[in-house]
């Protein structure tokens, strides 16, 4: 039995709705009740107690059976389909199993025979309040837990966004190598073409070098633009097409893939969009691609077999996104658990199991699902 003293201190905080049609027997009552509960909300019959009951926010229910307008069971019925965890004690002067039996599959807490039984009572309320604080006390726990999990999912979610910060300041890198070479060699031509006293041909060489010195700063300004777009923070939902994000994310990827020899191949309806987030998308697509390039490499996959196939496509009212490679099938042993978080395959080359589990809980975000099967190849498939 619970310590009746810690069980009062509880219940002061709660709200008690008491529906009774007997003024005396209501009255009497209500003292028993001022014991344990500072606030009582009354009423005389069933029709009333539903009335109050949506009213106010009310903790238990404690009613008669035999009243006029709506007896206490009918009334018990409609408040547990309305709210099937409030807790419901009810009193009959008929000893009926009918009345029980109907009780019970109703699902109340409590059925207590008038005249009342005062230790009874007290027994059965303090019984009834043990549990509503331990049910609220293992709400409250698990609603921590899941803010804690929440919070959690959110600090992984950054902490693969900064490594994926520090893949694409190297791939900045690798990407602007070339063309940086190629505007210092045109510079050194302009300055080697002053020496020439030809007009004619400084003029047509200066031109030359102008129009590849703009192609190579367009592109330069082009892929600034996408890491700039890449690393910024999300900030508000946008519609957008599947092509649109999937074209970006491939500007973010392209040298890194050619210097791979890797070939891409898109197959995808551009009038497909998507509400989201762009950049959510964009990480998950770095980071299947990613590591369908680690595995081609890990693979010894000879270059002219290294190809990426994304497909997407209107399945129903579903969008499909597809993404295949060419590096390797996946074991079957595993291919359940490599959406879980901490799960690689990877040790010896520094693997943390975060990529995919991040693939995971983006695809959560948005309601989508995310799976991996073989077909001749990996693929995995996320359907929005």
């Amino acid at each position: 039995m619970p310590d009746i003293n810690s069980i009062i201190d509880y219940s002061q905080h709660l709200k008690v709705l008491y529906v009774e049609d007997n003024h005396d027997v209501k009255e009497s009552t209500v003292v028993l009740l001022k014991l344990f509960f500072n606030t009582i909300i009354t009423a005389s019959n069933g029709c009333e107690g539903i009335e109050k009951f949506k009213q106010n926010s009310i903790d238990l229910v404690i009613t008669d059976i035999n009243m006029p307008q709506m007896d206490g069971l009918t009334m018990a019925q409609e408040l547990k389909n309305s709210d099937p965890d409030i807790p419901i004690l009810i009193f009959s002067a008929y000893n009926d199993s009918n009345y029980f039996l109907e009780a019970i599959k109703i699902g109340v807490e409590g059925y207590l025979l008038k005249p009342i039984d005062i230790e009874q009572f007290q027994q059965s309320l303090a019984k009834t309040v043990h549990d509503i604080k331990i049910k609220r006390e293992h709400k409250a726990y698990q609603e921590n837990l899941k803010a804690k999990i929440i919070q959690k999912d959110k600090m992984l979610l950054e902490q693969s966004k900064h490594a994926a910060m520090g893949e694409m300041i190297d791939i900045i890198a690798h990407q602007w190598k070339q063309p940086l070479n190629s505007i210092v060699m045109h510079a050194s031509m302009i300055e080697d073409s002053l020496d020439s006293m030809d007009k004619e041909v400084l003029e047509n060489e200066f031109k030359e070098c102008y129009s590849n010195l703009n192609i190579q700063v367009d592109y330069l300004l082009s892929t600034l633009n996408e890491f700039r777009t890449f690393l910024r923070p999300n900030n508000k939902l946008e519609k957008v097409t599947l092509k649109s994000i999937i074209d970006s994310t491939l500007v973010l990827l392209k040298d890194d893939l050619m210097s791979q020899q890797i070939k891409v191949t898109l197959e995808c309806d551009s009038q497909l969009a998507l509400e989201v987030y762009p950049n959510d998308i964009k990480q998950l697509l770095i980071n299947i691609i990613t590591n369908a390039k680690e595995e081609m490499i890990n693979n010894n996959v000879a270059f002219d077999a290294r190809e990426i196939i994304i497909r997407c496509f209107q399945n129903s009212d579903k969008i499909v996104l597809q993404i295949k490679n060419s590096g390797s099938v996946i074991d079957e042993a595993i291919i359940e658990d490599i959406f879980t978080m901490n799960f690689t395959t990877k040790e010896q080359n520094g693997g943390t199991g975060i990529g995919l589990y991040m693939c995971s809980l983006i695809c959560k975000k948005y309601n989508a699902n995310i799976k991996a099967y073989n077909d001749d190849y990996a693929v995995f498939e996320i359907t929005f």
